[in-house]
């Protein structure tokens, strides 16, 4: 009866046991996030009309293409950064329900559609139209992923109790940048910023300095871990054979 009991009690799952179901969904993810940067690279094709040119005259028609290679760059960007924060969120989630489930096809359904104004972004570079529709793109990506965030970690919703506080509500106000970010563009472009500098550049600018940001917030975080675990004084070596010998009696 003991044992059977114990056989029991070893193979129930704990409460902040990962769901099996959170794999499954992280599957599909990866697997939106893979196409839709495929995606990206399909479009960067030259024109028909350079098919029958030789020599240095390909040369003009290939620098030419510099939009559409911007334009990819920007989104394969963003299409990592999401990657790479959507990554850093489920290794957070224990639990699964039918809100998350939904968040996050709405996430893929966002990110799946980023090709598209990449492409028209890439034919017309110069067009406030299309700048606008990209960046707009980007905006809402950015919200959905703020509003997957907030949901899942919110008072610990669907992550375990044991994480910080304080690290999640910093993580959360770290997502509220992209969208900021992708608004701020937005309006620039309404005021004209493309006269001085094309928003594509400004935007790659800026994902790259916040690349730099949080690789270097992601090393201080090492480096403060590491400087605690080397404060914490080791246990006296008496001590612990004591401590040892202790749990040994009374196991037996």
């Amino acid at each position: 009866m003991t044992g059977r009991h114990s056989a029991q009690s070893t193979t129930a799952p704990t409460p902040f046991e990962t769901d099996p179901r959170l794999h499954r969904l992280l599957s599909l993810a990866d697997g939106v996030f893979a196409i839709a940067l495929t995606l990206l690279a399909v479009e960067l094709a030259l024109p028909a009309a350079t098919e029958e040119l030789r020599g240095l005259a390909l040369l003009p028609a290939l620098l030419g293409s510099w939009p559409k290679v911007l334009g990819y760059l920007n989104s394969f960007t963003a299409i990592a950064i999401f990657w790479q924060a959507h990554h850093r969120l489920f290794l957070q989630v224990r639990h699964f329900d039918g809100i998350l489930l939904w968040l996050v096809f709405l996430q893929l359904g966002c990110i799946g559609f980023i090709p598209f104004p990449t492409a028209v972004i890439g034919e017309h570079v110069d067009n406030p139209v299309a700048q606008e529709f990209y960046f707009g793109t980007l905006f809402v990506n950015g919200l959905v992923w703020v509003l997957l965030r907030w949901y899942a970690t919110a008072g610990h919703r669907l992550v375990s109790p044991d994480l910080s506080s304080r690290d999640l509500r910093r993580y959360l106000r770290l997502s509220l940048a992209a969208p900021v970010v992708f608004l701020a563009l937005m309006a620039l472009i309404a005021l004209g910023v493309g006269r001085l500098i094309n928003p594509l550049v400004l935007g790659y600018l800026l994902a790259l300095g916040y690349i730099a940001f949080a690789g270097a917030n992601t090393w201080d975080q090492r480096r403060e871990g590491s400087e605690a675990a080397e404060g914490e004084e080791p246990e006296d070596t008496p001590a612990k054979e004591q401590r040892v010998n202790d749990e040994d009696a009374n196991s037996s």
